[in-house]
């Protein structure tokens, strides 16, 4: 009856040892050559307008085209990103997404995208793009613009209208 114990001891205690580490190692190493599909990374980017589009690289590392869903969060409401959208990547190819966005304030923004397959299943880890937004830049540059037109048009004229009348009172 002890050797049944013992027996029974060192089944369970060998079963609930892990395996040789050799063997460990080998599962738990994930290979990084895979093919995949994936964001490029690029730069900050500065948003001037109000609604505008964001360039998104993505890499597709596969021989066959692929179809996925790009999706973005941001991360404070300085942005606003109305869906989902889909983009068609051909094989071994880098295609650049266009993410529309509307600009609701002034400041840094991270920008939160991942992609998806059809049934909702997620391709790559979530990759922040950072995004400085300033959404009046561009009013402001154009109302800027015309008022130095203006003023060197204004400048322009007075200076044209002085000189007929120097050469009137001369002549």
């Amino acid at each position: 009856m002890i050797r049944k114990f013992a027996a029974a001891l060192a089944a369970i205690s060998l079963s609930l040892l892990p395996a040789s580490s050799a063997s460990a190692s080998t599962i738990s190493e994930i290979p990084t050559d895979y093919p995949h599909v994936h964001f490029v990374p690029g730069s900050d980017i500065n948003l001037l307008s109000s609604s505008s589009i964001i360039p998104v690289r993505i890499q597709n590392d596969y021989l066959e085209d692929v179809v996925v869903h790009m999706h973005a969060i941001a991360t404070n409401g300085r942005l606003v990103i109305p869906a989902a959208i889909e983009v068609k990547i051909p094989g071994s190819t880098t295609v650049t997404a266009k993410l529309p966005v509307t600009a609701t304030g002034v400041g840094k923004v991270d920008l939160v995208v991942w992609l998806e397959s059809f049934s909702g299943n997620s391709l790559n880890e979530k990759t922040i793009i950072h995004i400085n937004v300033n959404a009046d830049a561009e009013t402001t540059m154009i109302v800027g613009f015309t008022v130095v037109v203006s003023v060197l048009g204004t400048l322009g004229l007075m200076r044209t209208l002085r000189k007929r009348r120097e050469n009137r009172e001369t002549a």
